[in-house]
């Protein structure tokens, strides 16, 4: 099964693994909301993935 986090400004990252998909809304975050990002611990960007 794929993963994937929605982005509160639209933007769907997928990944066919936990990591995968974490890695994938870390790039985004990084361009598109470095201060939401540097407020985040990893662990909790795990409990944002759902599985299609």
């Amino acid at each position: 099964m794929d993963r994937l986090i929605r982005c509160e400004c639209g933007f769907i990252a997928r990944g066919e693994s936990d990591d995968a998909v974490v890695a994938a809304i870390e790039t985004h975050m990084s361009s598109d909301h470095p201060d939401v990002l540097a407020r985040l611990d990893r662990s909790e960007i795990y409990h944002w993935i759902e599985q299609t």
